[in-house]
C-alpha cells in the first residue's frame, strides 16, 4: 500500500530534489548565494517520506538535511567531496523512489554508501545493516487459528513452559553447541504457539521457532546477541505468567521482533519454518547478494562504466562456479544428477540480476538454461553430453555479452536488448585475439 500511495506524491518529491540540486549547483558557483539553498523544502519531502513509512529514503533526506545546515553553517569544509556526496544523493534519491513505487520492492542497503558518506563529513558514526533493517511488524502469520484460555488455565501452563525454557537456554548458554538445549527450547516455542493462537506475542515464538530450526541445522552459529534476545523471550513469558490473557493483548516489543527477523535473515539453512519466516516478512529482500546490491547501486546512480565492471565481475564469479560444477559433474564416473539441483536457483538469481542491469533477452536466456538444469536433476531429461554442451553454449553467449556491456555500459544495452545471441567477433576478446594475429602475421 504505501508503495502504491508513493506514486501520488512522487511528482512533487521529484521537483523538489530537482530543485534541490539546482540549488546546489548555484551554491557550488557562488558559495557567497546561500539563499537558494536556505530556501530548499527538504524537510517536506522528510515528512511525506515517514508519513509513508519509507524509512531508507525518508533518512537519506535527513542526511540531506542536517549535512546541507552544517555546510551553510561553515562546520564542513565546501569542497568537491562535500558536493559530489550531497549531489549523489540527490541524484540517487528519485531513482531509488522509482525503483520502489514501480518493483515494489525495497533494497535499503543500496543506500547505505551514500548514507555513511554524508555522516562521515560531520564525523557521525556510521550506520550498520542493522539500522536500516525495517521490516513491516504487522504482517499477519499464516495458518494461525485463534485460541480463548481462561486466564488460570492460561497462567499454569505457561509457568510450566517457562520452566522448560530456562531449562533449554541455560543449557545453551553453558554450552552453545548443546543440541539438546536448542531442541528443548524450539520444542517450548511450538508449545507456545498453540497457547497464543492469534494474540500479537504469537509471532515472536513464531519466528523464534524459525531461528531455532536455523541454528539445529548450522544456518547460523550461536552467539552473544542471539542468546541476549532468547534471554529477553523470558520477560515475555513472565509477563504472561503475571497478568494473563491482558498480557496477550499487547504488541510485542519490537525492538526484539525486528532483532529476530534481523538474524532470520542471514540464516543459511533451508529448513521449513526459517524459510517460512523469510517468505511471509520478505527478508530476502533486505538481504540481496552483492551482485544485485550493485546493480541497485549503478541504477540510482545512473551511468557508470566502472560500477557496471564491478557488477559484471561479480556475475562471472558465479558463471565460474556454475560451470566448475557442471565441469565435476560431466567427468564423475557415477555422477548424481541431484547434485545440478543448487544450479537452479543459482541461475534463477543470476537471471533477475541480468534483467536488473536491463537485459531482458539474456534473463529469458538464463532461466531457460535453469529450466534445462532443473528437468534433468528431476530425472525428467537425461543427462545427456549434448544437454550439457548446449548449457554450457548458452552461458557462454550469455557472458559474451556481460563482457560488452563492462566494456561499453549502457550504449550497448540496446543492441544487446534485441538478442540473446552475441557472436564472439562483438566481444573485447576477439579485439585482443585479432591484434595478436596481426603482430605475429608481421612478425613473420
Amino acid at each position: 500500500m504505501k508503495y502504491s500511495a508513493l506514486t501520488w506524491v512522487k511528482a512533487t518529491i521529484d521537483e523538489s530534489l530537482k530543485q534541490t540540486q539546482q540549488a546546489l549547483e548555484q551554491f557550488v558557483e557562488n558559495p557567497n548565494d546561500t539563499a537558494p539553498l536556505q530556501q530548499c523544502v527538504v524537510h517536506e519531502i522528510y515528512g511525506v517520506l515517514k508519513m509513508l513509512e519509507l524509512q531508507t529514503a525518508a533518512l537519506l533526506v535527513q542526511e540531506v538535511k542536517v549535512t546541507t545546515k552544517t555546510l551553510l553553517t561553515g562546520k564542513i569544509a565546501g569542497n568537491e567531496k562535500t558536493y559530489d556526496l550531497l549531489m549523489r544523493a540527490l541524484v540517487e534519491l528519485p531513482n531509488y523512489l522509482d525503483h520502489l513505487s514501480i518493483v515494489q520492492q525495497d533494497i535499503p542497503l543500496a543506500l547505505l554508501p551514500s548514507l555513511n558518506g554524508l555522516r562521515s563529513l560531520r564525523g557521525e558514526k556510521p550506520l550498520t545493516a542493522l539500522n536500516l533493517f525495517a521490516p513491516d511488524l504487522s504482517t499477519p502469520l499464516p495458518n494461525v487459528k485463534a485460541v480463548k484460555l481462561a486466564d488460570n488455565v492460561l497462567k499454569a501452563h505457561v509457568n510450566k513452559l517457562r520452566a522448560a525454557y530456562q531449562k533449554g537456554l541455560m543449557s545453551v548458554i553453558k554450552n552453545p553447541k548443546s543440541i539438546e538445549g536448542l531442541k528443548f527450547t524450539y520444542s517450548v516455542m511450538q508449545k507456545l504457539q498453540q497457547l497464543t493462537g492469534t494474540a500479537p506475542i504469537t509471532k515472536v515464538w513464531w519466528v523464534s521457532e524459525g531461528l531455532l530450526e536455523a541454528l539445529l541445522q548450522k544456518g547460523l552459529e550461536v552467539d552473544n546477541a542471539i542468546l541476549n534476545l532468547f534471554k529477553q523471550i523470558d520477560t515475555s513469558l513472565k509477563q504472561i505468567i503475571t497478568h494473563g490473557n491482558a498480557a496477550l493483548r499487547i504488541a510485542p516489543p519490537k525492538p526484539l521482533l525486528t532483532n529476530l527477523l534481523y538474524f532470520s535473515a542471514q540464516a543459511r539453512s533451508k529448513g521449513k519454518q526459517i524459510t517460512a519466516v523469510k517468505t511471509v516478512f520478505k527478508l530476502n529482500e533486505f538481504m540481496a547478494t552483492e551482485s544485485a546490491l550493485q546493480v541497485a547501486r549503478l541504477a540510482f546512480s545512473g551511468p557508470d562504466i566502472e560500477l557496471m565492471k564491478v557488477v559484471v565481475t561479480l556475475l562471472k564469479d558465479d558463471f565460474a562456479r556454475v560451470e566448475e560444477a557442471l565441469d565435476i559433474f560431466n567427468r564423475a564416473d557415477n555422477p548424481s544428477v541431484s547434485e545440478l539441483s543448487p544450479l537452479v536457483g543459482m541461475l534463477r538469481d543470476m537471471a533477475n540480476t541480468l534483467g536488473l542491469l536491463g537485459l531482458p533477452m539474456q534473463r529469458k536466456s538464463m532461466l531457460e538454461q535453469a529450466n534445462i538444469i532443473l528437468t534433468v536433476s528431476e530425472g525428467r531429461k537425461p543427462a545427456e553430453l549434448a544437454t550439457l554442451l548446449d548449457i554450457a553454449n548458452g552461458l557462454l553467449r550469455i557472458g559474451a555479452a556481460l563482457d560488452i556491456l563492462a566494456v561499453q555500459g549502457i550504449h550497448a544495452r540496446q543492441r544487446l536488448q534485441q538478442t540473446a545471441d552475441t557472436a564472439f567477433w562483438e566481444t573485447p576478446q576477439f579485439s585482443l585475439v585479432l591484434s595478436q594475429v596481426v603482430d605475429e602475421a608481421k612478425a613473420e
